[in-house]
């Protein structure tokens, strides 16, 4: 990899778009970059590791907020550790809770498709309607978001 890339080469480097990298370093997450005298972005080597790290971050889950927080402890060496691993810690307590909800979900979905599929074997009548469609319009639904 040559010494400094522009936007466009660092974009593709790592995978992120221009408009993200531009909207990371306005938010703070990224310094600002060199610039050429025609005014371009130049990204080093340490920026391009810097915009892998923060998009590997975002992929695990970690809002940017947190990401903020990790590029701080991240220059701490060793004495990171503790607040990394609450960090984690917080962060899979929410992934657990979110798998609650989405399994709910899931035999909420199974429940109306079961409901659909014994509707359509029915002989068709006027007066009903779709039965998954009147829970919904009642408010008669099991799950809760």
């Amino acid at each position: 990899m040559r010494q400094a890339l522009h936007i466009g080469s660092a974009a593709k480097q790592t995978g992120l778009s221009i408009d993200t990298i531009r909207f990371y370093q306005k938010l703070g997450l990224l310094k600002p970059p060199a610039r050429t005298a025609g005014g371009y972005r130049v990204f080093s080597k340490t920026d391009i590791a810097e915009l892998q790290f923060i998009a590997k971050a975002h992929d695990l889950g970690f809002s940017l907020a947190e990401i903020k927080e990790l590029l701080s402890l991240r220059n701490e060496n060793g004495r990171a550790c503790p607040e990394v691993r609450d960090l984690i810690h917080r962060k899979l307590q929410k992934v657990r809770q979110k798998i609650v909800a989405l399994k709910q979900l899931e035999s909420e979905l199974a429940r109306g498709l079961r409901s659909c599929d014994r509707a359509l074997k029915r002989p068709p009548a006027p007066q009903r309607g779709c039965p998954v469609i009147e829970e919904i319009a009642t408010g008669r639904t099991r799950h809760k978001p």
